[in-house]
């Protein structure tokens, strides 16, 4: 949790600044949407038995725009809808479109907005109710930062709600761009990579963001043992040889830039870092203390395979 509060402050300051970078493309908006509600919220709907509807039905759905920063959007509004509505109650998400426009809604029967929030809610650290910062936590800041992201892309996002009892409405709108016809498809559907049982020593201290990286390097084939700190990595990799490293710097015990260096002394292997910080100088203390790719959070798993992938490749 602290280490999610510090990337929104971090995105925040980023953000106000002008240094939020963003990786355009063109993207699968019902892709980032299906993968944020599978990856993020499956338990928590399974353990509320909330009941989740997916309504994709915009024709054209293909948008231009940073995919891990759209994704962390979708992630957010999906989350808080499932946050925010209680057990057995629903939460829909849908999208439509016309000829400019793709729009996504995210509607739940939850708790609701007073109507004095609503014109607030996009303000950083507003949490509405007293009780409801009681209860559900957090610092009020997804929502902010969600705002920020949409506008960088040259969108819109609203909210609406009947009130307290009465569910609410996020609603995010973003220009339509073509279909990609030859290079989008040909990632989209590349078969996984002959990965051949290799061994990945994952990194991460959140248990959250281990279990769903883990979950979906081993459904690409890898074998994959985590640890949450410096030492129990280290220990893995003294009882066993690994293929390749991908850690967060931001660790418990000590800096996950030590890592690449303890494990020279046995047996070099390509490393990844996972880092909220992406500036020059953050990525070249990762390069000198030995990892080949600096990766920034939020992580795009599709481009954190394709750099297993590249680095995993055998010599030509």
């Amino acid at each position: 949790m602290e280490a999610r509060l510090i990337d929104d402050l971090l995105d925040l300051t980023r953000i106000s600044r002008g240094k939020l970078p963003l990786h355009i493309e063109t993207v699968d908006a019902h892709e980032l949407l299906r993968h944020a509600h599978q990856t993020c919220c499956a338990e928590d709907v399974s353990g509320k038995k909330l009941n989740v509807t997916m309504s994709l039905g915009a024709a054209r759905h293909y948008v231009r725009g940073d995919a891990a920063r759209l994704q962390q959007v979708f992630w957010n509004l999906i989350g808080n809808a499932v946050k925010f509505t209680p057990a057995g109650a629903s939460v829909r998400i849908s999208t439509q479109c016309d000829d400019r426009t793709l729009r996504i809604e995210i509607a739940d029967t939850g708790i609701g907005i007073h109507p004095d929030v609503l014109p607030r809610i996009f303000n950083a650290f507003e949490q509405g109710e007293r009780a409801v910062t009681r209860r559900f936590g957090g610092l009020g800041l997804g929502l902010t930062i969600s705002k920020q992201i949409i506008e960088l892309h040259g969108g819109k996002i609203s909210v609406s709600s009947g009130g307290l009892g009465h569910g609410s409405a996020f609603s995010v709108e973003l220009s339509l761009a073509e279909e990609p016809t030859e290079a989008a498809p040909a990632r989209q559907s590349a078969p996984p990579a002959p990965t051949g049982g290799r061994r990945v020593l994952l990194v991460e201290d959140d248990p959250d963001t281990a279990r769903v990286m883990a979950k979906l390097l081993r459904a690409r084939g890898y074998e994959v043992s985590a640890a949450g700190d410096v030492a129990t990595a280290l220990a893995a990799a003294a009882e066993r040889e690994f293929d390749i490293l991908v850690s967060d710097l931001g660790l418990p015990d000590r800096s996950g830039l030590e890592l690449p260096p303890a494990l020279r002394k046995t047996r070099p292997i390509p490393a990844i870092a996972l880092s909220g910080f992406g500036m020059d100088e953050d990525l070249q203390k990762s390069a000198d203390a030995g990892f080949a790719e600096h990766l920034v959070k939020p992580i795009d798993f599709q481009v954190l395979i394709e750099s297993i992938d590249r680095l995993l490749r055998p010599a030509e």
